[in-house]
């Protein structure tokens, strides 16, 4: 109860009415319908509808945040703990009287500049025709030797062990950089210009994910110029995102990640290996197939030889008889004593020339089978040799390798892998 005056007047309103006001009065204020505020993600949560809710947060506050799914689909990828910048205006949540801020754009702390710095950049080179598909080089399907430019434990792992399981054959030459903070741009490029010198067959930049702000060396003129003017052609895996950067741009092969690049490097040989595995089952079928046929063959001439001589012996035979009688009817004894011996004689020679003949044929067919037996390739390896390889290659001569190359030798039973410790031409 008041004495003197008059009470205050009350403004009595319901809690929904006090919520529409509010909102109102917030609508009316210009700088809270525009607004940017920097703070980091926490409890982001998509809802089945494509929405999003989430909090904004710094050590002293937190600001309830939603954003629609037509918006959200513009969003860079985020995730709890990131820190950003997010765009749009104050507003009131009827249901709860809380206010949040209704987010139609976010960019992560500091990629704002830096991204603006990166289209520039983009639209000069793109100029220049850098990015023209007429101008990158096909990459080798059969490398002998990669050079790997990353640094140790940025994705060079994934890719030495793929290879290295996949195709053990190719060479690996890990040239060491940094690919993160100031100046690493001028290191990777030196790192590639390196490769560039070295005998590969390509050259394989990777590294493994990181912030949008640690992969920014790749988004620099000293990279692209570097991976324009290597001597061979170029591979970029660089992070587990869906980003593209410059570096992607220009090089001559993009893949997601460092596993796939190395699963596209060691695709070819596997291939290889398979159709010779094959061409050998092939080829050994068939020399199968030709001694067996060369028995039959030699078996139905041994047969046929017989029978020619048998055949002609049976003609000697009968001509035989044919003179003895004609004899017999002229009666001359001595004559007959005479030709009887002769003809003697001469079936005497002519069972000696059959056998001649016939060894001699089959001594030819059993060489002819020796030979055939040879040329199997298992043949030197069941008496005690073995086929020696590098890089998919028979070798013949010491030169073709160098100390420290692995070779493979295969065996009757089983296989060898060997570092090359001396190399001698000597006879």
């Amino acid at each position: 109860m008041r004495l003197f005056g008059r009470e205050p007047q009350v403004l009595q309103l319901t809690v929904s009415q006090f919520s529409l006001r509010l909102q109102h009065w917030l609508e009316k204020r210009p700088e809270l319908t525009r607004i940017a505020i920097e703070g980091e993600i926490s409890g982001w949560k998509p809802q089945s509808s494509g929405n999003v809710f989430f909090s904004l947060k710094d050590s002293r506050a937190v600001l309830k945040c939603f954003a629609g799914w037509k918006e959200v689909r513009k969003f860079p990828p985020v995730h709890d703990g990131v820190a950003v910048v997010a765009t749009g205006a104050i507003g009131i949540w009827e249901k709860s009287s809380e206010y949040q801020l209704r987010v139609v754009a976010i960019a992560p702390l500091g990629v704002g500049a830096i991204a603006a710095r990166v289209e520039a950049l983009r639209k000069r080179l793109q100029a220049e025709g850098l990015f023209d598909g007429e101008r990158k080089r096909q990459v080798s399907r059969f490398p002998h030797r990669v050079a790997l430019v990353s640094a140790r434990g940025q994705g060079a792992e994934d890719f030495e062990t793929t290879l290295r399981e996949k195709s053990p054959n190719v060479v690996v030459t890990f040239i060491e950089t940094r690919v993160q903070g100031d100046g690493a741009e001028i290191d990777i490029a030196e790192a590639i210009d390196r490769a560039s010198r070295s005998k590969a067959d390509a050259i394989v930049v990777v590294r493994g994910g990181g912030s949008y702000e640690d992969r920014y060396p790749f988004n620099t003129e000293a990279v692209v110029r570097a991976i324009v003017r290597a001597r061979h052609p170029v591979v970029t895996a660089i992070g587990h995102t869906g980003d593209r950067h410059l570096a992607d741009e220009v090089a001559d092969a993009v893949f997601k990640t460092p596993t796939a690049a190395a699963e596209y490097i060691a695709g070819s040989w596997a291939e290889v290996t398979a159709r010779i595995t094959h061409q050998k089952r092939l080829l050994y079928n068939a020399i199968d197939r030709k001694i067996v046929r060369s028995g039959r063959d030699r078996d139905a001439a041994d047969q046929r030889l017989r029978r020619a001589i048998d055949r002609r012996l049976s003609q000697l035979r009968e001509r035989l008889l044919q003179l003895q009688n004609r004899i017999e009817r002229r009666n001359p004894r001595h004559r007959v004593a005479e030709r009887g011996a002769r003809l003697t004689a001469t079936l005497v020679k002519l069972d000696a020339s059959r056998d001649r003949v016939v060894s001699k044929r089959t001594n030819a067919l059993a060489l002819a089978r020796s030979r055939l037996l040879s040329a199997n390739p298992e043949g030197p390896l069941e008496r005690g040799y073995a086929i020696v390889t590098y890089a998919g290659r028979t070798l013949r001569n010491a030169a073709e390798v160098s100390v420290g190359d692995t070779i493979e030798a295969r065996l009757f039973h089983g296989r060898l892998a060997a570092n090359v410790e001396r190399v001698s031409e000597d006879e």
